[in-house]
């Protein structure tokens, strides 16, 4: 983009590259005076960046600001994630949800390591809303040797990478037994994503230590297992 900006516009992109904590409280028409240009020839740069609207560019800056006041990394994972645009596309996905709970006897919520923990905060936030909820932390649980069907039952399923060999065997055997799936992953480009019926990700940095121990931060997790859990109430 910016090899397209004429000598005008790159002073213009130069100046606020420059005083970014000036620009995102100055007005449009401040700033032009500043720069001595038109407004309009401001509005043609920030459009040629890709900026619908002045305000637009406004926002992004106190985004990034913000952001480069946090020292410690878990706070700025979460700011990073509470800021995205894809959050809005939840609310498509909770009605998608809560169709699948209208037609759910039990919720069944299963992952392994520090996302089987999760599951027990889970299924304990169903309950609390009035589901009937357990968690299986299990990677052998015999889900194939189950008298009872896994008709009307939904599993939640809780894994990182969305790759755990383990995990996707287990989904494939309650998909067998006639569960509905529903996974929240980091991304929404793995195989339990793909074996899912509905996925909710995340889109975080990995921190992985080593070959097994994964850090990476399960706030968004617990964000979205409350979400799911209080759209129990309004079905």
């Amino acid at each position: 983009m910016k090899q397209k900006l004429t000598a005008t516009q790159l002073r213009i992109y130069n100046y606020i590259v420059a005083n970014k904590d000036k620009v995102k409280d100055i007005t449009l028409r401040n700033l032009a005076g500043i720069l001595q240009v038109s407004p309009a020839s401001v509005v043609r740069t920030l459009k040629t960046l890709g900026y619908k609207h002045y305000f637009d560019l406004q926002n992004e800056i106190k985004i990034e600001l913000k952001r480069n006041k946090v020292v410690d990394d878990i706070t700025y994972q979460a700011q990073y994630y509470f800021d995205q645009d894809f959050l809005i596309d939840y609310d498509q996905k909770i009605a998608s949800f809560k169709k699948i709970a209208d037609q759910t006897k039990d919720f069944i919520f299963f992952g392994i390591g520090t996302s089987g923990d999760l599951c027990d905060y889970g299924a304990r936030q169903f309950v609390n809303n009035g589901r009937n909820a357990f968690a299986i932390d299990d990677p052998y649980y015999p889900i194939i040797l189950s008298r009872d069907s896994y008709q009307n039952k939904t599993v939640i399923v809780l894994s990182v990478s969305g790759e755990g060999q383990p995990t996707i065997e287990q989904v494939k055997n309650f998909r067998k037994q006639g569960a509905q799936i529903v996974s929240i992953t980091n991304e929404e480009d793995n195989t339990i994503a793909k074996l899912s019926d509905l996925n909710f990700s995340y889109h975080l940095e990995y921190k992985i230590i080593g070959q097994t121990i994964n850090l990476t931060t399960q706030i968004p997790v617990v964000y979205l297992l409350e979400r799911l859990s209080r759209a129990l109430q309004y079905k």
